[in-house]
């Protein structure tokens, strides 16, 4: 409710500026690579030469996302914009391994056989997220332009981490094998306010032709909904007799503030009411993963997005 009323009491003190903005409407491909370091499984090495235990960590790929959104320009500007991004991996592993998430820790093999012998993990992120700017421009000198920015920042972060292990080994007279399959959601929501600044600075400019530097730098904090799960399902064959148990991870829900950096350099060419963008950007979300494990404890790792940015913008 009080987002809603923030709204529309900035929408009324703009009513005559609305009246006489320029319109905007932009598309923007994303190419981004996501960094979160979450350890899924320990390798060991049992020759007492050489002992160690190898942390294996996930990773994703570089993937294609999309923002959309549009505008109004005039003494004050305002844009309002959706930002999507869906990344997903997998991993594998063989050896002699113990499971980091706390499912499979509680469910590994009995003595003497103590570990898993094969593993794998499928993980996604679903980012979702929609931001209202407000600001106005000014012109310290004629060829920088420096434009203060607030507004809000709200929705959501869906994070899945679904991982399997296996083991065989011998049983009192029979062979015994286990295998689980642990599934853990770490599902964020959230709204609040930001503030920015952005500045453009002309590097050339020639009649219906310009070329600017664009740098732009935000931080937002929101109100913060996490809601984690962590239930592992367990089925023993011995004898050829399966029996099958699950166990659940109690993880409290959590509700915290939510900090949000963001940084985009580039350059943008303008022809008449056509532009075009091309730029690196960065976002690091703060403490995002809240799971916990037996590896490291209890989870704050950042979130960070960041790579390409290309858009495209008409004005009419």
């Amino acid at each position: 409710m009080r987002y809603c009323c923030l709204i529309l009491i900035l929408g009324c003190l703009m009513p005559t500026t609305v009246a006489r903005a320029e319109k905007h409407l932009f598309a923007e491909m994303l190419y981004w690579h996501a960094t979160e370091p979450v350890d899924w499984v320990l390798n060991t090495n049992r020759d007492p030469s050489n002992q160690y235990v190898d942390y294996q960590t996930l990773t994703y790929d570089w993937t294609p996302g999309l923002r959309v959104g549009g505008g109004l320009e005039g003494e004050w500007d305002t844009k309002v914009y959706y930002t999507h991004f869906n990344v997903d991996t997998s991993d594998s592993a063989s050896g002699y391994l113990t499971g980091a998430f706390l499912g499979a820790k509680q469910a590994q093999p009995p003595a003497p056989q103590l570990y898993f012998e094969t593993g794998q993990i499928e993980s996604s992120i679903r980012y979702n997220m929609f931001d209202w700017d407000i600001g106005k421009r000014f012109m310290p000198v004629d060829s920088l332009t420096i434009r203060p920015v607030t507004g809000l920042r709200g929705g959501w972060i869906d994070q899945s981490f679904q991982s399997a292990l296996q083991a065989e080994y011998g049983g009192p007279g029979s062979t015994v094998q286990e295998h689980i399959v642990e599934n853990i959601k770490n599902n964020f929501w959230g709204i609040g306010p930001k503030v920015g600044v952005e500045t453009m600075l002309t590097v050339w400019e020639e009649e219906d032709l310009q070329i600017l530097g664009i740098a732009n730098f935000y931080a937002a904090y929101l109100l913060g909904h996490w809601n984690i799960s962590d239930v592992t399902s367990i089925t023993t064959i011995e004898n050829g007799v399966a029996a099958q148990s699950t166990k659940i991870i109690d993880v409290p829900n959590r509700d915290f503030g939510a900090v949000a950096f963001q940084a985009i350099v580039g350059i943008t060419l303008n022809y008449r009411c056509c532009s075009a963008t091309v730029g690196y950007e960065l976002n690091d979300w703060l403490n995002q993963c809240q799971i916990f494990d037996d590896a490291t404890g209890p989870h704050n790792n950042d979130l960070l997005l960041q790579g390409l940015t290309v858009q495209a913008s008409y004005r009419f």
